[in-house]
């Protein structure tokens, strides 16, 4: 197939983001990408899905998303993007299927060993792993008990050991103690 451009003025003719997906040039456009993934190797697939997944993790990391996803939420992802069963999975990384079915679920953590090994063999770097974790930790304690942490604030801490009153300045964007003043 010629390389050959398809619709220059974008997918519906105006160049806008505004997508007919009836009109002719989409369907142009969908038969020629159809095509070309039919020539991609099936590692490069793999890889492709696994990248997907790398980059909603990093995305739901980043973000402030409604919708909580667990670490065996994205490792089910990963494994399905591999096209294997759980078992195969779990034997390859050396666990047993009952411990990948908890991580699963979520009811096991992700130890830092194994997201090391997750990280390796997905290319889905081990801080992602445990920062999905470590979110979704916070995110419920934020959810449980609100409240809980409003007391421990430095201000209240310096007038609780009666100390320092003074050399506490809260408008201090560091919110570092003022070093006393030499006469």
């Amino acid at each position: 197939m010629k390389n050959q451009e398809i619709n220059a003025g974008g997918v519906n003719g105006t160049g806008e983001g505004v997508v007919n997906v009836n009109s002719e040039s989409f369907k142009a456009l969908r038969k020629a990408v159809e095509e070309h993934a039919k020539t991609i190797p099936e590692k490069d697939k793999i890889r492709y899905r696994l990248i997907s997944v790398r980059l909603q993790m990093e995305t739901y990391l980043r973000e402030e998303i409604s919708e909580q996803k667990s670490v065996g939420d994205f490792l089910k992802q990963c494994i399905s993007a591999l096209g294997v069963k759980n078992k195969e999975f779990a034997d390859f990384i050396e666990i047993k299927e009952s411990n990948l079915s908890s991580i699963i679920k979520g009811k096991r953590r992700v130890p830092p060993e194994l997201a090391f090994t997750l990280g390796s063999l997905l290319n889905v770097p081990p801080n992602l792993w445990l920062g999905v974790q470590s979110k979704n930790e916070l995110l419920k304690v934020e959810a449980t008990e609100p409240k809980k942490f409003d007391k421990f604030k430095l201000e209240t801490f310096f007038e609780k050991i009666g100390r320092l009153k003074n050399s506490y300045d809260s408008s201090n964007s560091l919110g570092m103690v003022n070093e006393p003043e030499e006469s």
